[in-house]
């Protein structure tokens, strides 16, 4: 009976020493996957915070080289544009024949360049080049001999060759409008410019023009409208306003327009713009809405194409389509609004 007291003793011992052994490793474990939690946690944190900061630093870069370039003269404006164009349309046809279609490349290409070109030095017969340019593809698809063309096909060399050809060649004629003269206050932006220009790494003046002016105060309205967007959106929004890109709110869509609309009546003032309070106003909300608009597109061709960004020329920013959606649709109605409707008030 002792013995056998003894024994169960012995092993009630055991068990209690197995069952704390137990919870001990079982408290181990639990410890080990909380660290392993916050390390991926933290990992995640720095990953985002990364991917920001080279977000910002390739929008500063971006920015000054869109400066350097607006004001590197007409030309030189045009053909870095006609480079951006073809590179951009290339994206759009890559997402294409993602999804099976076979448009016509080149000639939407040659087209497109063709548009650039009687842009710089006709404007006039720019809008000739595409129902021209537009005849001569559907020859070319009508007697393709790879394979006969489809709907689809004919659909994505179009929209390819009208949305990042033909729309941004507006861009172009509103750069050459006008040299830069009348208003004092256009002067005296002109003058700043030059002043901070930076000539000790590049050996040319800046070449101004009042459609070069205009180009700038609006890209800059379109950026300022990108990044209120961004931050407060990132901060305070809580409305999705539409699926194809559900973190972009309705609150930083408005914040968007108020950055937009500031910059532009400041724009508006200095340029000397008639009745600027109100047409300041009204350009730099249209700007901003239909560069939202020209954003959102963008999103319905990349969800199309199973895609996140049209391309990775520039990191943390996508291709050429992810940086210039915002300022293609707006592009004819800048240049009509400026070349158009202003004088009208004047």
């Amino acid at each position: 009976m002792a013995a056998s007291a003894e024994a169960s003793s012995a092993d009630d011992a055991a068990g209690t020493a197995a069952g704390v052994a137990g919870e001990a490793v079982a408290a181990a474990a639990g410890a080990a996957a909380e660290a392993a939690d916050d390390t991926s946690t933290l990992r995640r944190k720095l990953s985002a915070s990364l991917k920001l900061q080279i977000r910002i630093a390739m929008g500063f870069l971006l920015g000054g080289a869109a400066i350097t370039w607006i004001f590197s003269g007409t030309a030189a404006f045009a053909a870095l544009m006609m480079l951006v164009t073809l590179l951009g349309q290339l994206e759009y046809y890559r997402m294409a024949i993602r999804k099976g279609h076979t448009p016509a490349q080149r000639m939407g290409l040659l087209t497109t360049v063709a548009t650039m070109v009687s842009s710089l030095f006709s404007p006039s017969l720019a809008d000739a080049v595409f129902p021209v340019g537009g005849t001569l593809i559907l020859v070319y698809l009508l007697f393709r001999k790879r394979r006969v063309a489809t709907i689809a096909d004919i659909s994505t060399t179009f929209m390819g060759l009208f949305y990042a050809g033909y729309l941004p060649s507006f861009w172009v004629r509103l750069h050459g409008w006008e040299p830069v003269g009348g208003s004092h206050a256009a002067r005296v932006l002109a003058a700043a410019i030059s002043t901070v220009w930076p000539a000790a790494v590049l050996p040319f003046r800046p070449l101004l023009t009042t459609g070069a002016l205009v180009v700038f105060w609006t890209w800059l309205a379109n950026a300022s409208a990108d990044i209120g967007a961004f931050f407060v959106g990132r901060t305070f929004g809580k409305t999705p306003i539409s699926s194809l890109s559900p973190k972009k709110t309705a609150e930083g869509a408005v914040a968007g327009f108020l950055c937009s609309a500031s910059v532009s009546l400041l724009g508006a003032y200095l340029l000397r713009w008639p009745l600027w309070q109100v047409t300041g106003a009204i350009y730099g909300i249209g700007v901003g809405v239909v560069g939202l608009l020209g954003d959102l597109t963008a999103s319905m061709f990349k969800r199309d194409a199973g895609v996140k960004d049209s391309g990775r020329l520039f990191p943390g920013h996508g291709g050429i389509l992810d940086r210039t959606d915002s300022y293609v649709l707006s592009a004819p109605l800048v240049y009509y609004f400026v070349t158009a409707v202003l004088p009208l008030l004047m």
